[in-house]
């Protein structure tokens, strides 16, 4: 009975063996395997693909380079496959070399299969030792085992391919021709065929001998776009650039206007000629319909030749037509960061993330924009700290226009820009300057406590007292707990010796708001020396020197030790402070008002 016609007699002379076996389901595979090479009861194409490994200079098999395709999606034609008894001694081979396979000796399965291919003349067994040969990464072996699979089944395709494949992958580029050239000849799109063939050569160990067979066969067919794709992709596998840009220009002047064309080309011109890539991009975005990929792959050509801010323009209009796609977000942004336009970037790196958390299941990883977003914030930290130094250098004007280029993207980030402005005015003694700034600011932000609180100080600066008092009196309305506004006012009367007792109240509120801040407890240190009552004075203000022993604090102690007799630590102390701070004015006037030789 032929094999064909016997396939449910397989099965039911199958079933008593099985149900033998149950208990022991792992011993049925190869049984199943050979009953399924033979025809038995399931389909060809269940047959998985084999790969042709490629070989090292020794003739060891290395990794697979080639693909090559089983029949498994063609089945051998009637005419190609013998009739076949299936003999007990036969299934048992066919079980036992399933089995070596299974223990991982593959050479043994593969003699078994070549043997039977050679005795029953079946190509599905030649096609099955091949596979095996592939598998263990024996290319000669796969290389006889393929030669009689076509042999067996010379119609088919598979057979042909995969030979033709093995040969190239074992460097015989001249029979790999003999088989492909027909083939190509006779295929419907020849174009298709060379891009499919051109991938599975691009894995070859000798690739510029595979370019050179993608040469030989795609030369009938040199007007065809595809074709000298097909070229350029495997010039630049073969590591052969300039002839990888010269297909895919020649490519691009076949079929200009088509996007498929120009798309699959530009990626091959990006390091030898990005003029012409980006000419054929614009080229298509001239006419009208230029789809977004076109857009896209400009864009990008446009960053690749560090045309930054015409990239901008590109990828601003692909956000207006798709402006919830994170990707451009993303893109946005690290070009505004290139260009220092810290603002922008952060609100598309904050687009970006907003975006992302919008789609459930989006898999992009937040923490790098994440990472952008603190290194920006740090940056401008570092631009407003480099500006302080630039002021104790006495660098004003360039502290001012490092600030004044620190980019903010809100109102409280513009108003400590314009606080540290303000300060590196008031470090350069143009108190004048920086109360109109702070003045103007105002205008826009009435109630912003640090505004009116540096105000205040600069107006303190000024011997404007009025227009400190009224700025204090708003921070105390606005903030009644804010401490500092309460001691800012106390010490101001103090320092002038006015209004003692209502500077002793404010002071004293401010103590119990902040009673360890030691600028608060100098103030109330010097308004009890104002007030006369030097043990007091003492007291606070040896609490606050022994809290933070800072100059202004050492002159304050050091006059009440000076007027108690105490000249010898006074003078100590004002010392160290000009040690400190050689050109401190308070310790200037204090030495001049009581007369002290240090």
């Amino acid at each position: 009975m032929p094999l064909a016609a016997r396939s449910s007699a397989c099965v039911h002379l199958m079933l008593p063996f099985v149900a033998r076996r149950a208990h022991c389901a792992r011993r049925l595979i190869p049984l199943l395997i050979a009953s399924t090479i033979l025809g038995c009861a399931v389909r060809p194409d269940a047959a998985p693909p084999a790969q042709a490994p490629a070989s090292d200079p020794s003739g060891q098999a290395t990794t697979p380079a080639t693909t090559a395709q089983a029949p498994a999606a063609e089945a051998s034609k009637p005419s190609d496959v013998p009739d076949v008894p299936i003999t007990g001694a036969l299934m048992y081979q066919l079980m036992a070399a399933e089995l070596a396979v299974q223990q991982g000796d593959l050479g043994s399965a593969y003699a078994v299969y070549l043997k039977l291919a050679r005795e029953t003349r079946d190509p599905r067994l030649a096609r099955r030792a091949a596979e095996l040969a592939l598998q263990g990464r024996a290319l000669q072996q796969s290389v006889e085992a393929a030669e009689l699979w076509r042999q067996l089944s010379p119609s088919s395709r598979e057979a042909s391919q995969a030979l033709a494949l093995l040969y190239a992958s074992s460097g015989r580029f001249d029979d790999a021709y003999t088989i492909l050239a027909p083939a190509l000849k006779g295929a419907a799109n020849p174009a298709l065929e060379l891009s499919r063939l051109q991938r599975q050569l691009a894995r070859a160990q000798d690739r510029k001998g595979a370019f050179g067979l993608l040469e030989r066969l795609a030369q009938p067919y040199m007007g065809d776009a595809d074709v000298r794709l097909a070229l350029a992709s495997g010039a630049h596998a073969a590591g052969l650039p300039e002839r990888a840009a010269a297909e895919a220009k020649a490519a691009v002047a076949l079929q200009p206007d088509n996007e498929r064309t120009v798309l699959g080309a530009v990626p091959l011109l990006q390091t030898t000629d990005r003029g012409t890539a980006l000419d054929a991009l614009k080229h298509l975005l001239d006419r009208a319909g230029a789809s977004s990929d076109v857009r896209l792959a400009y864009a990008r050509m446009l960053v690749a030749d560090k045309q930054y801010t015409a990239a901008r323009a590109q990828f601003e209009q692909l956000q207006q037509a798709e402006p919830k796609n994170p990707d451009l977000a993303y893109s946005l942004a690290l070009l505004s960061l290139q260009g220092n336009l810290h603002s922008d970037a952060r609100a598309q790196f904050q687009r970006y993330l907003e975006l992302i958390e919008s789609q459930p299941g989006d898999e992009r990883d937040p923490d790098a924009a994440y990472l952008y977003l603190a290194q920006i914030a740090e940056e401008e930290k570092a631009r407003v700290r480099e500006a302080a130094v630039l002021t104790k250098m006495q660098r004003p004007e360039e502290a001012r226009k490092l600030l004044r280029g620190v980019t903010v993207n809100s109102p409280d980030e513009r108003i400590q820009v314009l606080l540290a402005e303000a300060q590196v005015l008031r470090e350069s003694r143009r108190y004048e300057e920086a109360y109109k700034l702070l003045t103007q600011a105002l205008e826009s932000a009435p109630d912003n406590v640090a505004l009116l609180y540096d105000a205040a100080m600069t107006a303190e600066k000024l011997d404007r007292i009025d227009a400190m008092e009224g700025h204090l009196r708003r921070v105390i309305e606005l903030r009644p707990d804010y401490a500092h506004a309460y001691n800012a006012l106390g010490y101001s009367f103090a320092d002038r010796n006015i209004r003692l007792g209502e500077s002793l109240q404010l002071i004293e509120k401010a103590h119990q708001l902040a009673p360890e801040d030691p600028f608060i407890l100098d103030s109330l240190g010097w308004v009890y020396y104002r007030m006369g009552d030097l043990p007091k004075a003492r007291k606070y203000l040896e609490q606050a020197y022994e809290a933070k022993p800072d100059p202004e604090v050492m002159i304050h102690l050091a006059e009440v030790l000076w007027v108690s007799g105490e000249q010898a630590r006074a003078r100590a102390l004002l010392r160290d402070a000009r040690t400190k701070e050689p050109g401190n004015e308070l310790l200037k006037s204090t030495i001049a008002r009581l007369r002290i030789g240090l």
